[in-house]
C-alpha cells in the first residue's frame, strides 16, 4: 500500500483529501503545519507529499525547498495545492521542484489523477535506475571475465 502525507492548515481540506485517497486504498497521513510535516516526512518516508501552498509559518514553498534539500526525501513526489491562480504562485512552485499543482477547489478524479500520473512516473523512474544498475553489473562482470581470462593466458 503506498503512503501519502498530506500537509494543509485548513482540517477540512485535509479530511477530504484523506477520504479520496482512502478510498483509492492509499495510505494516509497528516500534518497541520511544514514543520510537523517535515517531522513526518523524515520519520515515515511517504510515498508521495501533498501539501497546500498558504499556510501559516513554513508556507508550501519553503517545505517543498527543505523537502528537496534532505536526502531521505528529495525524490519523493511532491503535489502543491493552492487556492491562489496565480501565474507567478504556480510558477514558483514548479520552480521549486513541484511534480504537480491542484487547484483548489479540485474534484476527487483531478486529485486521483495527479496521485497516479506522479506515482506512474516514479516506477518508471525507479524502474530504469534499477535497469541502468543491472546493465552495470553485467558489464562489470564481463570486464572481470575478460580480465581473468587474459590473467590466465599470460600467466
Amino acid at each position: 500500500m503506498k503512503s501519502i502525507l498530506v500537509i494543509d492548515d485548513n482540517d477540512d481540506v485535509r479530511s477530504i483529501v484523506r477520504t479520496v485517497l482512502s478510498i483509492f486504498g492509499f495510505e494516509v497521513r497528516e500534518a497541520a503545519d511544514g514543520e510537523k510535516g517535515i517531522q513526518m516526512a523524515l520519520a515515515e518516508k511517504p510515498d508521495m507529499i501533498i501539501s497546500d501552498v498558504c499556510m501559516p509559518g513554513m508556507d508550501g514553498h519553503h517545505l517543498l525547498r527543505a523537502i528537496r534539500e534532505l536526502q531521505a526525501t528529495a525524490s519523493v513526489p511532491f503535489i502543491l495545492m493552492t487556492g491562489s491562480g496565480s501565474r507567478d504562485d504556480f510558477r514558483r512552485g514548479m520552480t521549486c521542484g513541484a511534480d504537480d499543482y491542484l487547484q483548489k477547489p479540485f474534484t476527487p478524479e483531478e486529485l486521483i489523477e495527479a496521485v497516479l500520473s506522479r506515482l506512474i512516473r516514479q516506477s518508471d523512474l525507479e524502474l530504469e535506475a534499477f535497469n541502468r544498475a543491472c546493465q552495470l553489473r553485467a558489464s562489470a562482470f564481463t570486464f572481470a571475465s575478460n580480465e581473468a581470462a587474459l590473467a590466465g593466458a599470460c600467466g
